[in-house]
């Protein structure tokens, strides 16, 4: 992390941990300032390293102009979610800083990553309408041209995004049928889940890319090894070649076909270069 003028790095640069800053106060209102900031950045989730990044101040004041917007506040939620937890060290040092591949990770690869289940499965339109709009704003306040850019990406977006939208709200709901029931607790689906999923003598959590869909059956390659599975059970009406899922397959014993457990994320394909698979 850079720091910023009045503030310390206590860790040893030669060791491999986590870093702390030591922030200096010159007065009182200072210190009640940072209170009432880390209070306020608490509603989208901003992490306290934020607060000394150039962006810290630009979302809180964003978020003032509409304290109580829901999409707003889930908005931010998301983009300081990339700046801390995804880029972390590697983030810009200003706005004027950034480059095309950052709202390109952005919106193709980290969007879909956090995209929440809802009934009316509007997050795509929802998150882009705000992303524009912050542009907008961003661009007045500190003079940069990225509109232009970010609305191009929007608008090469938008279809392939609603696919991974519900092709990750159906496989949900089909594993959470009473996902939207008020009270619903996923406990037991998730223990039932887990049980099938020990059943399988095969098992494989990666990414995958669809290759192709044959009757009610998906062809996925694994991304490192280039291994072909045949998968059931995933809603073919709707996945389409070259979508990027992640998540696990398994096989029980006896059986030819692959199932479709645990998803954790639908990617398009453009958003494919910022994927990385941990070994």
């Amino acid at each position: 992390m850079k720091n910023s003028n009045n503030t310390k790095d206590i860790c040893d640069e030669n060791e491999m941990q986590v870093k702390v800053l030591m922030k200096h106060f010159e007065n009182p209102k200072e210190r009640e300032d940072l209170l009432k900031n880390i209070m306020i950045s608490a509603e989208f989730e901003m992490r306290y390293r934020g607060h000394f990044l150039f962006y810290g101040k630009d979302f809180i004041d964003y978020k003032l102009l509409r304290p109580y917007d829901k999409d707003r506040n889930e908005f931010l939620r998301i983009l300081s979610n990339f700046m801390t937890t995804v880029l972390e060290d590697d983030c810009p040092p200003s706005w004027k800083k950034c480059k095309r591949p950052f709202w390109e990770e952005l919106i193709f690869t980290h969007f879909p990553h956090v995209m929440r289940i809802t009934p009316d499965q509007k997050q795509v339109e929802i998150f882009l309408f705000q992303l524009k709009m912050f542009i907008q704003w961003l661009d007045k306040r500190v003079g940069t041209t990225w509109f232009t850019i970010v609305d191009k990406y929007s608008k090469e977006a938008i279809s392939d995004l609603k696919v991974c939208e519900q092709v990750l709200n159906t496989i949900f709901l089909r594993d959470f049928p009473q996902l939207h029931q008020k009270g619903f607790s996923p406990e037991q689906q998730i223990e039932i889940a887990n049980e099938s999923f020990k059943q399988c003598t095969k098992r494989w959590d990666s990414l995958f890319e669809v290759i192709s869909i044959i009757d009610q059956i998906t062809l996925l390659k694994e991304f490192n090894t280039n291994i072909t599975y045949y998968v059931k059970g995933l809603p073919t009406h709707l996945i389409v070649p070259e979508l990027i899922m992640s998540g696990c397959i398994g096989r029980k014993s006896g059986t030819l076909l692959w199932e479709w457990f645990q998803t954790e994320g639908i990617y398009p394909q453009k958003g494919r270069k910022y994927l990385k698979l941990i070994n």
